[in-house]
């Protein structure tokens, strides 16, 4: 009977199995959202709007929320490796800058982490991002937590023309279409800095990211329709990298397969 056993529970395991494989991809979602594994990402959808109200029914207001304002704080002013083309870019860029907009930039975390490598005083530096984390960043400033030398705005009509917009981590949470938000700044930038730019080789997802304790839409884009977005926008690409640490696999919905991340210099054309 022991020596059977095995062989008996090896049955049943692909019998179980079969079942799995015979389920919809739905109900295959739907159980694996029950897993631990589906903590980080999770859902998979065509539209930001559908991912959207996925995420109210999960209880979560999306980035514009003061419960997500302050996680990771202390981790995203620290450099990682992917920091370091965007430094490299920067430093020769900034001697022909006076004005800068980091867009989705959070509490100046990008400033905080290169203020000591590369020179900064030239530079007005304006972070732009959501009302919810633009009135926390100011409290933390007013509090002598955050740089004074940071301007926080959350309104486009008051940001500054600029010759550089970094935009490092944003693209994935953006709720309106890059070319618009680009369209309606003070002026064309001249540079345009990219980073972690999650993308696909198949159709453009949306999936939803637990932060902290709320969760956002997460758009992963497919890579050529993006890169055809830049070409219509007026920019070439001067520059791009892979970011292959950053790359996720949505754990409802492995068969869509593990995304990449990266990033891209871009120069407006006017500028040959």
């Amino acid at each position: 009977m022991t020596a059977l056993a095995p062989i008996g529970i090896g049955k049943r395991l692909r019998a179980k199995l079969r079942q799995i494989k015979a389920l919809p991809e739905a109900a295959i979602a739907r159980l694996l959202s029950r897993t631990p594994r589906a903590r980080h990402f999770s859902g998979a959808y065509r539209t930001r709007a559908a991912a959207q109200q996925a995420v109210i029914r999960r209880g979560g207001n999306g980035y514009n929320d003061a419960a997500i304002t302050d996680v990771s704080f202390e981790l995203m002013c620290q450099r990682t490796a992917w920091d370091y083309p965007v430094l490299f870019w920067l430093q020769r860029l900034l001697p022909e800058a006076d004005a800068l907009i980091d867009a989705g930039g959070h509490f100046g975390t990008k400033y905080i982490a290169f203020r000591d490598l590369i020179d900064l005083r030239k530079v007005r530096w304006n972070v732009f991002d959501l009302p919810a984390i633009i009135q926390a960043a100011r409290r933390k400033q007013s509090m002598g937590s955050l740089p004074l030398d940071i301007v926080f705005r959350d309104e486009v009509s008051a940001l500054p023309a600029a010759q550089i917009l970094l935009c490092s981590g944003l693209l994935q949470y953006q709720d309106s279409a890059f070319g618009d938000f680009v369209a309606a700044l003070p002026a064309r930038p001249d540079h345009i800095v990219l980073n972690k730019v999650a993308q696909r080789e198949g159709p453009e997802t949306y999936t939803i990211e637990r932060i902290g304790s709320g969760c956002v839409p997460y758009r992963i884009r497919e890579r050529r329709q993006f890169e055809a977005e830049i070409e219509g926008l007026g920019y070439d690409v001067v520059e791009s990298w892979d970011i292959p640490d950053l790359g996720h696999v949505i754990s409802t919905h492995p068969w869509l397969g593990r995304s990449n991340s990266r990033g891209y210099i871009l120069r407006c054309k006017t500028l040959r």
